[in-house]
């Protein structure tokens, strides 16, 4: 029988090893029986809790529905490593058994291809469920022991480190090293600094990016962001306030993914250590002050502004997103917000997109010329491999059957027989997985390419243009598919000359323009090197993927597997 392998290992007090263990005692057991493991899923330091957050278990289940199966059974060392969860176990099993696969547990003896093992599965998914209850609890009520005792809870609050507490019998581990009972916050001296300088900044009138920017320009090592110094802002540890069980973790039924939520107020446990306070109360009330009256005056939530290539434009030098500055300019965001990154480049937004739609427009029909020519190549490829394949399962199955007319002759007795009966089982399921794998990678990478009139290709692409300006949302949708990214670098300090002119200004103005009958907007779109502040060079790299799906959809069928990005300078 073919088989798959499944192993996880979910917290910080299993080993990594975990999983080699589970695989052992699967390997031993498809040895004994016959079976052979093609194929092989984990998931590490991954809960149990949801099945749906798991990449490993759904990579195995995806292979399992594809047609053919790759595997004829799912093996775990035990139920739990597919979920502790009642449901989840219960999908899992119905998804599986639906695709034609079995669920076998190892060392629990669980097999669902058999009808007795209904309630056993039952059973066992209950108890898991329990444990993972029991545990949550457990774990509860020591963090609340800790707390009541004036220790740590966990988690690093930026300002305080945590010194470990022993116990006082000075009990040991098996090294000799004295075991810590819990761990004492202390207040961490120049992080203390740094955080009165953030409120007292803030205080006297500096906003969030002010000081993100100046505390990147002094320290290095750690990335300060305008939303970290918010949450600092008001966190109330800095008072010497200290909370417990104000939040709690629940599982969303639809994603499994964890969502936090807030207790009733009521439920709340509340300390307060005069020794761990690091801003004063005055401080500390004009504060929370300036962040209320700041709140009143912004009472509108900001709307998001979706421009054509958002998401798309990219920094060089950092690999940080580009995005609107100022007064409709794009500017690397690291720069701007941060000050972590020199590329001080602007480039107007009517020119970037002027730029990127025309290029792109002008070589997509290369582009497409170039996916038909690599799909071509992929099918003589697969050919190819197609004949080794085929070569490969016929040596198996001619010595498969080599080894069936010796035993059918008796020629073989006792312990040589057994061997040779293996021996045959092992060269036919080799073969027969051979067959499956070659069915399924036709399956997969079967690739269409149909002619298309390069007339309609030339008509689409002189009204691409037009189309995605007309509709912003439809086009960014149109270039998120068939783009990867734009990077953007800056090649140099100095600025394009007047392009009509070719004077050189520190600034382009509007009445130098007028001089040449021109506005602002229509010479950022006759000449885009207008729209930059400094010299520079754009790399535009497509989407092959996106492109074929694209083709598909207007009717010019092409597939691939890539091909070199556009790169020009201005």
């Amino acid at each position: 029988m073919r088989i798959a392998f499944y192993g996880r290992y979910s917290s910080d007090n299993q080993r990594e090893a975990s999983i080699d263990d589970q695989h052992r005692v699967v390997q031993r057991w498809a040895e004994r029986y016959g079976h052979a493991i093609i194929g092989e899923f984990s998931d590490a330091a991954v809960s149990g809790a949801s099945a749906k957050t798991r990449e490993g278990l759904q990579a195995a289940l995806d292979a399992a529905h594809s047609i053919p199966p790759a595997f004829e059974a799912l093996v775990v060392d035990q139920l739990s490593r597919l979920s502790r969860d009642v449901g989840d176990t219960d999908t899992i099993i119905k998804r599986l058994k639906f695709a034609g696969v079995r669920v076998i547990a190892v060392s629990d003896g669980i097999d669902t291809g058999e009808e007795t093992t209904k309630i056993s599965v039952t059973v066992k998914s209950l108890v898991n469920e329990l444990y993972l209850d029991d545990l949550r609890k457990t774990t509860k009520r020591g963090l609340d022991g800790q707390f009541l005792k004036g220790l740590s809870t966990g988690g690093r609050t930026y300002g305080y480190r945590s010194e470990p507490v022993f116990d006082e019998s000075g009990k040991t581990d098996p090294r000799g090293q004295p075991i810590p009972v819990g761990y004492r916050l202390a207040i961490e001296p120049n992080e203390a600094t740094t955080v009165r300088d953030i409120f007292s900044r803030f205080r006297d009138g500096e906003g969030e990016k002010a000081i993100a920017k100046k505390l990147n320009a002094r320290t290095t090592g750690k990335v300060w962001r305008p939303n970290t110094i918010y949450l600092m802002l008001q966190n109330c540890k800095y008072q010497g306030l200290f909370y417990f069980n104000r939040r709690e973790w629940r599982k969303h039924p639809e994603t499994g993914r964890r969502v936090c939520r807030l207790r009733p107020r009521e439920q709340w446990e509340q300390r307060e250590i005069e020794e761990l306070r690091i801003i004063d109360q005055e401080l500390w009330d004009a504060v929370q002050m300036r962040l209320a009256s700041r709140e009143k005056l912004f009472t509108h939530a900001r709307q998001r502004t979706t421009h054509l290539l958002s998401g798309l434009l990219v920094c060089d030098q950092c690999s940080g997103r580009l995005g609107i500055a100022a007064k409709d300019y794009y500017a690397c965001r690291n720069h701007v917000v941060l000050g972590t990154c020199e590329n001080d480049l602007r480039i107007h937004r009517e020119t970037i997109e002027e730029i990127i739609v025309r290029e792109f427009a002008a070589h997509l029909p290369q582009y497409i010329e170039l996916l038909r020519d690599a799909a071509s190549q992929i099918m003589s490829n697969q050919s190819e491999d197609d004949r080794d394949t085929r070569a490969q399962m016929d040596a198996l199955r001619k010595e498969a059957e080599t080894i069936m007319g010796a035993i059918g002759q008796g020629r073989l007795q006792g312990r040589a027989l057994d061997e040779a009966l293996a021996t045959y089982q092992r060269l036919w399921s080799r073969a027969d997985t051979l067959e499956s794998e070659q069915g399924r990678k036709k399956k997969q990478e079967q690739i269409e390419v149909t002619k298309y009139d390069p007339e309609a290709i030339k008509a689409f692409v002189n009204d691409l243009p037009a189309a995605l300006r007309t509709d912003v949302r439809i086009g960014r949708e149109f270039l998120n598919e068939t783009l990867k990214s734009v990077r953007v670098a800056k090649i140099g300090n100095g600025r394009p000359n007047c392009p009509v002119c070719n004077k050189s200004f520190p600034k382009l103005t509007v009445q130098h323009l007028r001089k040449h009958r021109l506005t602002f907007q229509e010479a950022y779109r006759r000449y885009p090197e207008v729209g930059f502040t400094k010299r520079a060079r754009l790399s535009i790299q497509p989407n092959p993927e996106g492109i074929a799906k694209t083709g598909k959809e207007y009717g010019f069928v092409v597939a691939g597997r890539g091909f070199e990005p556009l790169t020009f300078g201005l």
